[in-house]
C-alpha cells in the first residue's frame, strides 16, 4: 500500500569548448544529429499503472492559470478549463479512453511520479449512468477524511452537496479504498452500493472525477487485481491515508480548479 516517493533527475552537461577549430567540428556533428531525430523518448503509455515513457504533457505554449508554490509546478489543459499544482518532478501524460464512455474532447490525464507510480487521473466528460442499487447489495461505507473543496464559482447539484475532497472505504470482503473529489452524499444509514467520486463541473468538462477511482465499489475476489486498494482493517486505512507520502497527493488533487468559462 505504500507508493514511490518522487525522485530526481538531472541532465548531463556539454563540456566547454577550448579551440575555434573544435567548436566547428562539434558543430558538423551536431547538425548531423538533429537530422537523425536525437534520443526522443517513445509516446507515453495510454493506460493508468504503467510507467511512463514520455516527457510530461505539459504545454509550455498555454499560460497556467496562477502561480505554483516553492517545489511545485501547475498543469494547464491547453482549453484552459482546468488546472492543478503538482511536484515539480511528476509527470502528467494523456490517458486513451474507452469510446462510449465520454463525451467527445474530453480530457483525460494520468499524474504519475518519476517511477512511473499513478497517483491519480483527470477525467472530464463523464457519461456513465448511475448503477441501479437494490437493498440487498447495500453494503457499510466509512468516510476516513473529508474537506471542503473551492473548485469553481458553480453551485452544487440540487441533489449533492458542496464539493468536497474524500477519502472512502466500503466493505466487501475486504475493505476497498479510494480517493478524489465529489459532490455526491453516500447513502442513506451509513450504507450504500457504490461511491461516486465526480463532480459537475461547467458546460464544456460535464461531470469531472480526479483521484484514483471515479465510482468505488467491492468487488469478488476473482476480480481484484495488483491495482485494487484494499485493507484488512480501518485503522490500517486510517494509518496508510495519514503518511507524508499520501498528503502529497492530497494536496494535489486539492488544489484543482475549474475555470467558470473557457479561457477563464
Amino acid at each position: 500500500m505504500t507508493r514511490s516517493a518522487p525522485g530526481s533527475r538531472r541532465l548531463p552537461r556539454v563540456p566547454a569548448m577550448i579551440t575555434a577549430a573544435v567548436v566547428a567540428m562539434l558543430l558538423l556533428t551536431s547538425c548531423a544529429v538533429t537530422d537523425g531525430g536525437g534520443d526522443t523518448a517513445p509516446p507515453a503509455a495510454g493506460s493508468a499503472g504503467q510507467s511512463p515513457t514520455a516527457e510530461p504533457a505539459d504545454d509550455p505554449t498555454v499560460a497556467p492559470l496562477r502561480e505554483a508554490r516553492d517545489g511545485w509546478k501547475v498543469f494547464t489543459d491547453p482549453g484552459r478549463l482546468v488546472s492543478f499544482e503538482l511536484p515539480q518532478e511528476w509527470v502528467v501524460q494523456p490517458l486513451e479512453t474507452q469510446p462510449g464512455a465520454y463525451a467527445p474532447d474530453s480530457l483525460h490525464y494520468a499524474v504519475r511520479t518519476p517511477d512511473g507510480v499513478t497517483t491519480a487521473e483527470l477525467h472530464t466528460g463523464i457519461l456513465t449512468a448511475e448503477e441501479p442499487c437494490p437493498e440487498v447489495d447495500l453494503t457499510p461505507y466509512a468516510v476516513i477524511g473529508s474537506e471542503p473543496l473551492v473548485l469553481t464559482d458553480q453551485p452544487a447539484a440540487d441533489d449533492g452537496i458542496e464539493p468536497r475532497f474524500v477519502v472512502r472505504l466500503i466493505t466487501g470482503f475486504r475493505f476497498f479504498g479510494a480517493y478524489g473529489i465529489t459532490d455526491q452524499l453516500g447513502g442513506p444509514e451509513g450504507l450504500a452500493c457504490s461511491l461516486s467520486n465526480t463532480v459537475r463541473g461547467n458546460e464544456e468538462l460535464g461531470r469531472v472525477s480526479f483521484g484514483d477511482l471515479e465510482v468505488l465499489a467491492p468487488k469478488a475476489p476473482a476480480n481484484t487485481g495488483p491495482q485494487t486498494v484494499t485493507f484488512g482493517t480501518i485503522g490500517e486505512a486510517e494509518e496508510y491515508y495519514a503518511t507524508p507520502e499520501f498528503a502529497t497527493i492530497r494536496e494535489m488533487i486539492s488544489s484543482v480548479r475549474i475555470a467558470s468559462s473557457p479561457g477563464g
